[in-house]
């Protein structure tokens, strides 16, 4: 008699916990710390090496800590997200410490639109909002780095996205953001001989000393992207975005300059197999700033091809 009330005991304790776990759905990730509410973390460095026979270079025949990151991420309430991303940056001998993007996801403030708010990498083209360390390649494309500084463009504010209810990806961002402005270093101007064509002093010009800090947009800055992909093949897919900032240059107390920049990425992917793919991404910039003595113009691009043949390694070529 005790060994069958043990038994039944123990299958309806049994029960009950199956019952308990049945009732309890899978908590979302970043939520399984629930009551703790520990956020998923994640650590990522970039490291590089370089092999050089010019003997000026300091980083010549040598490995690079180029930056190190750590990522706190989680829901904060449902269908709230909250992102921080600390990382450690060295700039010559130097390691700089700084916060690279802190903010908040609002996933459904109404039926397909969704709003972030905080300090963000903004979705301005293909790669500006990915930081160095995602992509493909060791360094930045040239045109992003002279039309938006070393670490892209960075701003405090928002940025609401609307995904437009289509049976293919298309997705609409509007962003409004503060970019501080940069400090203007300079070196002192010098005196120049103006000389005729036979090399005879005629006049003598004085010639302003060379920027030292980056271009960049700063202040209010104003941000827009159209970007839609669709299947070409069963196993092909193809992504086309239309990008848009208006704002100031990075040094407008001084140069009193207004500046837009317009960009256009285009993008084919083809899928091998389960992990061999085939990457051609290409992307285009214009530059356009308004200065007190007129216009400037300027363009710039990239062209990227990637292949990666298994599961961890892949290979490319970038033009730039």
């Amino acid at each position: 008699m005790q060994k069958y009330l043990f038994a039944v005991v123990l299958l309806l304790s049994a029960n009950l916990f199956a019952q308990d776990v049945m009732e309890k759905p899978t908590p979302l990730p970043g939520m399984r710390g629930v009551p703790s509410n520990i956020p998923d973390i994640s650590v990522i460095g970039n490291f590089y090496g370089k092999v050089s026979e010019d003997k000026t270079d300091t980083e010549r025949n040598r490995l690079t800590t180029k930056e190190v990151e750590l990522a706190l991420q989680g829901y904060i309430y449902p269908e709230m997200k909250e992102s921080v991303v600390i990382a450690a940056h060295k700039h010559g001998e130097d390691v700089v410490f700084e916060i690279c993007e802190g903010y908040v996801s609002f996933l459904k403030v109404i039926d397909n639109l969704s709003c972030s708010v905080g300090k963000i990498h903004v979705d301005f083209g293909k790669i500006n909002k990915v930081h160095q360390h995602h992509r493909s390649y060791v360094d930045q494309p040239q045109v992003i780095t002279n039309f938006f500084g070393d670490h892209g463009l960075v701003g405090e504010g928002a940025n609401l996205s609307y995904l437009m209810p289509l049976p293919f990806f298309f997705q609409i961002d509007i962003s409004a953001w503060r970019i501080p402005a940069h400090s203007h270093e300079a070196e002192e101007s010098s005196v120049a001989n103006l000389t005729d064509a036979e090399g005879n002093t005629i006049d003598k010009i004085l010639v302003p000393g060379e920027c030292e800090n980056e271009f960049g947009l700063a202040d209010e800055v104003y941000t827009t992207r159209y970007w839609f992909s669709f299947p070409s093949t069963e196993k092909s897919e193809i992504e086309f975005g239309l990008s848009g900032a208006k704002g100031r240059g990075s040094h407008y107390e001084h140069h009193k300059d207004k500046a837009e920049v317009f960009g256009a990425d285009l993008t084919y992917k083809l899928w091998l197999t389960s992990y061999e793919r085939i990457i051609f991404q290409n992307e285009l910039l214009y530059l356009m700033r308004e200065v007190p003595v007129g216009t400037l113009k300027r363009y710039g691009w990239y062209s990227f091809l990637n292949y990666r043949f298994n599961k961890y390694w892949d290979w490319g070529f970038r033009y730039d």
